[in-house]
């Protein structure tokens, strides 16, 4: 029987290498989720509380039943790896070649070129797939009621917070990248 807790650590393993290799000296940097700080960080520590209370659910739910694996877990840890991929994307293009304080100085024109030409919030498109992923792995089914109920509403409420600093900054700027992208699935939304 194969263990998919073992599987979904030795993705995260792979995913850190393949960190490494695409961001190498400016890993860290790049992991230090700095955005659009709003006066008061609660919704960051909001967005973490809910994944972590989704996390710890799906653990709990999968320790408990320990499930055979199915074609379903599988698919869980491919949509697992893919949102850690687009993770180590977003932010080797958002640290390509400026630090975060240089993009801000100049305007955020150097952020809307590649993934964040057509998604503004390609990173928390990441969180999600991530989360949904694991749950998925894990067959949580539990896990995944609770990731649609707390998760992604606390994502959507920090993505409204810093596109309210982002607009009061930027202005019209801000308002026409905002026309010509979507917040985190290109095309739709």
């Amino acid at each position: 029987m194969v263990n998919m807790l073992k599987v979904v650590i030795a993705v995260c393993v792979l995913l850190f290498i393949v960190g490494v290799a695409m961001l190498g000296k400016k890993l860290f940097s790049a992991y230090i989720f700095r955005s659009a700080r709003t006066s008061n960080n609660e919704s960051f520590w909001i967005e973490v509380c809910a994944g972590l209370i989704v996390l710890g659910v799906a653990l709990f739910d999968y320790l408990n039943h320990r499930p055979e694996i199915k074609i379903v877990m599988v698919v869980g840890v491919v949509v697992f790896f893919a949102g850690g991929l687009l993770q180590i994307i977003a932010r080797r293009q958002l640290y390509d070649d400026k630090t975060f304080e240089e993009r801000l100085a100049s305007g955020f024109e150097a952020a809307q070129t590649k993934l964040y030409a057509h998604i503004r919030y390609p990173g928390s498109s990441a969180l999600i797939l991530l989360v949904f992923g694991l749950c998925l792995a894990l067959e949580s089914y539990w896990g995944l009621g609770l990731a649609v109920v707390l998760f992604i509403p606390s994502v959507l409420f920090k993505i409204s917070e810093e596109e309210r600093v982002l607009y009061d900054k930027f202005g019209d700027r801000w308002l026409d990248y905002k026309s010509d992208s979507k917040r985190i699935i290109p095309g739709v939304f």
